[in-house]
């Protein structure tokens, strides 16, 4: 009891901090859309060049970074000493330091090359503009890779508040120089920003890191059987790390023709608002879980790996769910509150929320996958996660193909947003039938009934927005979207209530619970 309450602790303070992140980096974006709209030049080229450095890092080593560290890292540490341990976290340091400073070099020399190759239907103008950009954003891949390292050390320390603050400290940089500095250094200051920002979220890490007994050694040996077993595992999680990358480079490659190039800048945008509602949730459900179950693996403990995973299924379906469906019925007003302002016109609201619309569908796939990948990283089932990706590639570019194909001039960015989430679709259903497979997770007759209560309550609740959004149109922009919000959290929870949700049971247990109580979950800090 007392590691499931630790656990809801940390989870509790890891969304707090992660949603101030989130809201951080949304004020980080409006700030942007305002000032530079989806159609201007210096929108296209600051999309597209911003694209290419962690698109490049996410190709060459992507989740590498931490899922080949964790799960080696902390059968190191239960198997043999923290010493050992250690000494393997300063070979990897100086590996994954060596690769980013590669790919840094290569990515300034090139640079030209690879914003052609990304978006080659941009105009000349925009290109001329985007590669300086991308040449100054490149050596940001080196503070990605050091600040991923950290982040896989404290969190196989247990330390899960310091890494969750990045992102935060990133964002406040960034919105520092949109609200003071934008005027007079213009696109370019905001691409310096943003390398500044991934400086410091190293930089923020290294007392902590140092705290826990990690010091660089610049001469620990890059070939060790520590290391050369991160390594045989690190091909394989690359490959099963590529679906985000790749569809981003098929996507933006698609993009660059539509709309003038707007669907780049548009596309983002959604992209954004996407990702700040599934990883609010997926990443403090795969963080959180995932050195636990590198060391239940280490262990042999498949009981607890299996309750840790189904358990973070059902609540993320029981929350994005919901989420997902309001999104979809309400995606233009949504975009409209958020976003359309300044140089963000109605044209790129429309843009925006087509996009938006269809990511919308993969949102549950996306977090439930998330998971699902970390389960088998734990278990060291690397391959396993690859299949997935390689399949989900292939649906998204299928996708796109097919739109293409068929729609011809009525082609857009519905469809390559629409591909996004066939990639997460596919990607999630693989993934969990290899890990119920290999009993990496089992399911009762009890579990799928709690997975079907949260979607017909999502389905019921989406059906009541969609009426109330019609009802209040014509309304002004927050009470067009606020009051068909308010509508749907209402049905939602009491649909959930009427089914007997066991996630909405659990809530109710713990409102009633006493705090004083040990034997119900208290605490006695």
């Amino acid at each position: 009891m007392e590691k499931k309450n630790s656990l809801a602790k940390s989870a509790a303070l890891m969304g707090v901090i992660i949603l101030f992140s989130k809201a951080l980096g949304l004020l980080r974006d409006i700030l942007t859309a305002s000032a530079y709209g989806t159609e201007t030049v210096a929108a296209k080229a600051y999309a597209t060049a911003s694209k290419l450095p962690i698109t490049i890092f996410d190709f060459v080593l992507g989740g590498v970074v931490t899922a080949a560290f964790i799960p080696v890292y902390n059968s190191i540490a239960v198997k043999k000493s923290k010493k050992d341990a250690l000494s393997f976290c300063q070979s990897y340091f100086n590996l994954i330091l060596l690769i980013t400073a590669s790919l840094m070099v290569l990515g300034v020399v090139f640079a030209p090359a690879l914003v052609r190759l990304i978006a080659p239907e941009l105009s000349e103008e925009v290109l001329r503009q985007a590669e300086p950009l991308t040449r100054l954003m490149f050596p940001m891949v080196i503070f990605v890779g050091l600040a991923f390292c950290f982040v896989g050390f404290l969190q196989s320390e247990g330390e899960y508040n310091i890494p969750a603050l990045i992102s935060l400290v990133s964002n406040l940089i960034m919105v520092a120089y949109l609200v003071f500095l934008k005027d007079r250094f213009g696109v370019t200051g905001l691409s310096a920003a943003m390398l500044v920002g991934w400086g410091a979220q190293a930089a923020v890490q290294i007392p902590a890191v140092i705290k826990r007994g990690f010091r660089p050694k610049p001469t620990a040996p890059l070939s060790t059987p520590e290391i050369r077993r991160a390594l045989l595992n690190a091909l394989p999680i690359l490959i099963a790390t590529w679906t985000t990358p790749v569809c981003n480079l098929i996507n933006t490659r698609f993009a660059s023709g539509i709309a003038e190039g707007s669907a780049i800048p548009a596309l983002d945008y959604a992209n954004r608002l996407y990702i700040l509602i599934v990883g609010l949730f997926s990443f403090v459900a795969t963080n959180l879980i995932f050195p636990h179950l590198a060391r239940a693996a280490a262990s042999g403990d498949r009981e607890e790996s299996s309750r840790l995973t189904r358990t973070s299924l059902k609540v993320l379906v029981f929350i994005i769910a919901p989420i997902a469906v309001g999104v979809f019925a309400l995606a233009h007003p949504f975009v409209r509150l958020i976003y359309e302002n300044g140089n963000f016109t109605a044209s790129g609201t429309a843009l925006t929320a087509e996009a938006l619309r269809f990511y919308a569908v993969g949102m549950v796939f996306a977090a439930c996958g998330e998971v699902l990948v970390k389960a088998l990283f734990a278990a060291e089932k690397m391959k396993l996660p690859m299949i997935a990706a390689l399949c989900s590639i292939a649906a998204n570019l299928a996708v796109v193909f097919a739109g293409r194909t068929l729609l011809g001039e009525y082609f857009g960015v519905g469809v390559i947003a629409a591909a996004g989430a066939a990639a997460a679709a596919c990607s999630m259903i693989l993934n969990l039938v290899f890990a119920c497979r290999l009993k990496l997770i089992s399911f009762t007759c009890a579990d799928i009934l709690d997975f079907l209560k949260s979607v017909l309550s999502a389905l019921v609740m989406g059906a009541a927005v969609f009426f109330a959004g019609r009802q209040f149109s014509g309304t002004g922009r927050l009470v067009s979207f606020a009051l068909p919000v308010l509508v749907g959290v209402f049905v939602y929870a009491v649909c959930t209530v009427i089914l007997r949700s066991e996630e909405i049971g659990a809530l109710f247990a713990a409102l009633k619970r006493s705090p004083k109580d040990p034997g119900k979950g208290g605490s006695h800090d």
